[in-house]
């Protein structure tokens, strides 16, 4: 059955330009709908943390229930997300070709504004309601990050993030954490004609490094990749600077860890052969995501999906997302599929009878969680 009231919500915030950093025409949209259900809404400092123009938006609505549960999604998208035009063909929502459809992540931004509409128009008892839309997700889930998100304002202990591939059912309880890393060498200059034994080159450090180094699918959760390198640019001079950037990513954090200071260890070890002097920066973007199959969280979405007759299917993911974050500052969160695939791309799309079932899994689970709390 098609949901005009969320099909109506999602054309006007694709619609509505924004890029990562640039959210605060969609948070404008999303406030005001947010206070018509009668949350308390506020914006935090993450724009100003994160050099954006918008934070991210927080919104609570108090309940009649002593729990409290969370829902999340992020306002931004890719960066060729301008001047979007919807097209609808045999139920399925694309973008006219030119840009992508941002079905990433406004489908699950719609999806939960439409599972707080049901609940709330069900005139039950209901707990309290939190919601978070992040900023700057895309980059590197950087609005829910530590340092940005304050998570004291939050009574709940689990959530669910509306930000995944799939058919709804579909739930991603592991997820890799993720280091960024940027490593500058310092060589020395001199003539490449006239004196090039004077020199020390930073560029050779640099290839001996990356060709030794291992890289690449590590093991069955750990990955790794550098595919940015830079150095001087002058033909006729001993390199004396060079860099390399990249990332590794596990889903174990032992692993990750492990993998870090094989890293540092190994790159130390041959700029010290090479005379080379050697920064290394790192930052961890998020932790691992790993929720175990007897979390109530995961119960929960389970009951959900029966009750629904949805099938259920708890997987792992590649990615990260904003679920690391808060399972990480102990909010246990899992994905929830929103019925889009090939986002990134100007072939994505989104399934509509997907993404109308969206709404009734948010509504779903808020029911159903009610259900096992007590009154005030």
């Amino acid at each position: 059955m098609r949901n005009e009231a969320m099909l109506k919500d999602f054309m006007e915030l694709v619609t509505t330009d924004a890029v990562s950093g640039q959210e605060d025409k969609v948070a404008d949209i999303l406030v005001k709908k947010l206070e018509a259900l009668g949350f308390t809404v506020t914006r935090d400092d993450a724009g100003p943390k994160l050099g954006g123009n918008c934070g991210n938006v927080i919104g609570i609505r108090e309940g009649e229930l002593d729990g409290a549960l969370l829902f999340s999604s992020h306002m931004d998208r890719m960066p060729n997300g301008f001047g979007i035009k919807p097209v609808e063909k045999d139920g399925v929502l694309y973008s006219d070709g030119t840009t992508i459809l941002a079905a990433d992540d406004l489908a699950g931004v719609c999806g939960i504004l439409e599972s707080f509409r049901q609940a709330i128009a069900s005139g039950k008892p209901l707990p309290r309601l939190e919601v978070v839309f992040t900023v700057q997700e895309e980059p590197g889930v950087w609005g829910s990050r530590a340092d940005v998100l304050d998570t004291s304002v939050f009574q709940a202990k689990m959530g669910y993030v509306f930000d995944a591939t799939g058919d709804v059912g579909r739930f991603v309880v592991k997820g890799p954490g993720r280091y960024t890393i940027d490593v500058e060498l310092t060589g020395k200059p001199a003539h490449a004609g006239a004196d090039p034994e004077k020199g020390i080159d930073a560029a050779k450090a640099m290839g001996e490094m990356l060709f030794t180094l291992k890289t690449g699918r590590l093991d069955f959760e750990t990955v790794s990749n550098f595919p940015i390198v830079h150095g001087i640019t002058a033909r006729n001079s001993v390199c004396d600077s060079a860099g390399f950037k990249g990332e590794a990513r596990s889903r174990d954090p032992e692993k990750l860890e492990k993998y870090m200071k094989y890293f540092d260890e190994h790159c130390r070890k041959i700029a010290a052969e090479r005379n080379v002097g050697i920064e290394i920066v790192t930052e961890l973007s998020y932790p691992p995501l790993n929720i175990t199959e007897d979390e109530p969280v995961l119960l929960l979405a389970k009951a959900a999906c029966e009750k629904l007759g949805l099938t259920f299917n708890p997987e792992a993911g590649g990615g990260g997302m904003d679920a690391n974050n808060l399972t990480g500052r102990g909010i246990r969160c899992i994905g929830c599929g929103c019925g889009y695939a090939k986002n990134h791309t100007r072939d994505e799309y989104l399934v509509l009878e997907e993404f109308f079932k969206l709404g009734q899994l948010g509504t779903t689970l808020i029911e159903l969680f009610a259900q096992q709390c007590k009154a005030k």
